[in-house]
């Protein structure tokens, strides 16, 4: 999915479907490339251009789960991000996410009040890259009012932030996430959630 940004938000959703039976989750989702934009790279002259972008993981398999525990943290996989507006705006990266959703009613759903993203402390980022991007805190439990189960998003919550000077592209490849299922889920269901990562700058 490619989307045509405005210059003050971007963002990209990230459909997830997984599937519970028994005691195992698997989580599957279509290849993202988001928000390329703004026109092309200038290289002399004093019009702005560039480009902001995130490019999320492909797909998602969490490990057996059971209700009543918690999975192992498992790999997201890599997320990088793109940001050459040469705008002076401070930049940063979230995610957030929906429940795990079948139904409405109790056990039908794994509220993302139960999702933990363990954040990537160290973005790599490429050897010409300007400015100095920080990664969010390093373990952080999603939280909000979920007003509507299955369409409400959680906060966001910050995966990294650049400086008003950060320009170039930026990797998070070790992302993790632990789910904790309650004991009353119901299983043999299909559970669907959506992530949205957005950059601003």
């Amino acid at each position: 999915m490619d989307e045509t940004p405005t210059l003050a938000r971007r963002t990209v959703h990230l459909a997830i479907g997984a599937a519970l039976a028994s005691a195992t989750i698997l989580m599957g989702f279509s290849p993202v490339s988001a928000a390329t934009g703004g026109g092309a790279q200038i290289v002399t002259g004093s019009t702005r251009g560039g480009v902001v972008r995130i490019t999320a993981p492909g797909s998602l398999a969490l490990p057996v789960l059971g209700p009543g525990w918690w999975s192992a943290a498992t790999d997201v996989g890599s997320l990088s991000w793109t940001d050459t507006l040469n705008n002076a705006t401070a930049s940063s990266v979230t995610l957030e996410a929906t429940d795990l959703y079948f139904a409405a009613g109790a056990g039908s759903y794994i509220p993302f009040t139960h999702f933990t993203i363990t954040v990537d402390q160290a973005p790599i980022g490429g050897p010409l890259n300007s400015g100095v991007v920080t990664a969010g805190a390093a373990s952080q439990t999603l939280s909000g009012v979920d007003t509507t189960p299955g369409t409400t998003y959680s906060a966001p919550i910050t995966l990294a932030t650049g400086n008003t000077l950060a320009e170039g592209t930026w990797t998070q490849a070790a992302n993790m996430i632990t789910v904790g299922v309650p004991a009353n889920t119901i299983l043999s269901t299909a559970f669907i959630a959506t992530i949205q990562y957005t950059i601003t700058g």
